[in-house]
Parts: C-alpha cells; sequence; structure tokens
C-alpha cells in the first residue's frame, strides 16, 4: 500500500526534531553548569571534626601541606581554634549573616565591635599574633592619613596617663591602690582599646597605600591577600598552602570578613565540590570567589610581612 506524505506528516517530523534539538540544548546547558572539576564530586575534603584548619580541612589527593618555620605567622593560621563544624556566620550585632553557603569553617575569633570589618580583621590576626609570640615591639599600622599608631608608644601613654590619674587622687586624699607594673589584664584592656583606636582609623585604602605591596602569583605564601582597588570591599587572606607533590602546583586556601563586621571564615571554591583549596590554574584571572572575582594582578604582600620569615 503506497503511503502518502501529507503536510501533516511533515509538521509531525519537524516538532519531533525541534524536541530533539531542544534536549540537546538543554543537556548542552547542564553541562555548562556542572562544575570545570568533577572529579571533585566524590572528595569530601572538610571534615566535621578538627579544631584547627590543619585538622579540619584535608589537602586534595597527591597534595602535601607545605613546611613552615615553628612560631610563625602561617603555624599561628593554621592552628588558631575553629567554631563548630556548621556554625552559621554571625554580624557583629549577633546576627545570622544572610548568604550561609559560602564557608567552610569559621575562625573563633570573636567581633569585638561593629569596626572589625574586611581589613580590620587581617590587622587583628597580625596585631595578635605579634602580641602573644612577644613581638609587641613590631605592633604598628599607618592609619588613614599617613600617621603611624605604634602599640609600645600607645601602651607608654596609658601608663602615663593612669600614673597622672593616681597621683591625682591622691593630692585629692583618695586612697587608690596603685602598683608600678601593669597587670595582665590591664595590659590586654590596653591593648582591645589600641586595636578599636586601629580599626577606626584605619581602612582597606590605607592598607593598599602604606601597608602593602604587589606580588606575582608565584612568589604567594601564607599572610599574603587578595585586593581589588576598585572595590577595596573585598579582601581575602592565603591562610594556609599546600603542593603536588608529582607536579608542584600549589593550592590555597582563602579566608575573608565583610564590609559590614563578621566572622572571619574560610571560603568554598565556587568551581570545586566539596573542595575549598584555590588551585593555581583557579587563578588564571580573574579568580572567581563565591562572593567577589577578583581582576588580574590582584596579589599584594602586607608589609608586616616582612617580620616574618618566609613560610614557602
Amino acid at each position: 500500500m503506497k503511503k502518502t506524505f501529507t503536510l501533516q506528516s511533515f509538521r509531525n517530523i519537524l516538532d519531533c526534531r525541534l524536541n530533539v534539538t531542544k534536549t540537546l540544548a538543554m543537556i548542552a546547558f547542564l553541562l555548562y553548569l556542572t562544575p570545570a572539576f568533577p572529579h571533585t564530586h566524590s572528595l569530601q575534603l572538610v571534615r566535621e571534626e578538627g579544631k584547627t584548619i590543619v585538622e579540619r580541612i584535608q589537602v586534595p589527593p597527591k597534595f602535601k601541606r607545605i613546611k613552615i618555620k615553628p612560631k610563625s605567622f602561617a603555624e599561628y593560621l593554621r592552628t588558631y581554634p575553629l567554631k563548630e563544624s556548621g556554625s552559621p556566620i554571625h554580624l557583629f550585632n549577633g546576627n545570622e549573616k544572610s548568604n550561609q553557603d559560602t564557608h567552610a569553617c569559621i575562625f573563633d575569633m570573636p567581633i569585638e565591635n561593629d569596626l572589625q570589618k574586611h581589613s580590620q580583621s587581617i590587622v587583628r590576626l597580625y596585631a595578635e599574633y605579634l602580641y602573644t609570640s612577644g613581638q609587641e615591639e613590631k605592633i604598628s599600622f599607618h592609619l588613614t592619613n599617613g600617621e603611624i599608631c605604634k602599640w609600645t608608644d600607645w601602651l607608654s601613654d596609658c601608663i602615663r596617663k593612669r600614673n597622672l590619674r593616681t597621683e591625682v587622687a591622691r593630692d585629692l586624699k583618695k586612697w587608690t591602690k596603685y602598683e608600678k607594673s601593669v597587670s595582665k589584664s590591664e595590659k590586654d584592656q590596653f591593648f582591645r582599646a589600641y586595636l578599636k583606636n586601629v580599626f577606626a582609623h584605619t581602612s582597606p585604602l590605607s592598607m593598599m597605600e602604606y601597608e602593602s605591596e604587589p606580588i606575582e602569583q608565584n612568589k604567594v605564601q601564607i599572610g599574603d591577600i587578595l585586593f581589588d582597588l576598585s572595590k577595596p570591599t573585598f579582601i581575602c587572606m592565603v591562610v594556609d598552602i599546600c603542593r603536588n607533590t608529582e607536579t608542584g602546583e600549589k593550592a590555597y586556601l582563602l579566608a575573608q570578613s565583610n564590609s559590614s563586621a563578621t566572622d572571619f571564615y574560610v571560603i568554598k571554591n565556587p568551581k570545586r565540590v566539596n573542595d575549598p583549596w584555590y588551585h593555581e590554574e583557579d587563578f588564571r584571572m580573574p579568580a572567581e570567589t563565591p562572593e567577589y572575582i577578583f581582576p588580574k594582578d590582584s596579589w599584594r604582600r602586607l608589609q608586616y610581612g616582612k617580620y616574618y620569615s618566609k613560610n614557602s
């Protein structure tokens, strides 16, 4: 029996081909949305256990953490206490940050006040490292007006004012207990006041202008930062580095705070599943982080780093 090719048959064939085309287009779109590194799907490098980033975040296969010097700033970051796994990011006022999908873990560093923002969190880490490691004479920061605020000068001024108040009280026949040496708790209180003053009078721009210099990616070490002058509200700091034992490729853990004072936290890598490490190939600029894309030449080294031994 001879089949008749009608207009309706032609339309059916066209509809069929259009459906196939749409299906293929959808498959292609879904593949495009899939991370570029599918081998990381089976990885789970962030553990629930562990009180530091070394214990909490494992390195990728064939990678090993770089050697660092004992008592260095790099060791300070690697051993810094973390909040419990699953903890949310908080703002300075106690509220939770709106986006909770960007962090791998959170540093257990209480937010002192609403001044402890992006660059100030990094300043605090450097300052507290020097303070607790017996290097107080090196604690010094440029303010936005270019003046230098030294911790030792601040401490001397605090002691002088305290002594003056004590002498005035004595002249007024008011007995005041007075110790010539500063107690640890009193000194810690002075240090908190010093940091608050530094937070209030420094900014990402002063950090860029007075406290940092550009570096090449192959020179990056723990403590260096990603900083975009055109958008200074986003700053990331390298808190750990590992290296591929076969190829020599490096990978970095990045941490940040926000323009609204928040916890300081290790960020995820949006290009990799269950792997927060940023591999060198991820830094073929622009470098994409969960909340910002950094342009070329964004790597900088903080001048505080000149006091520390190299760790890579």
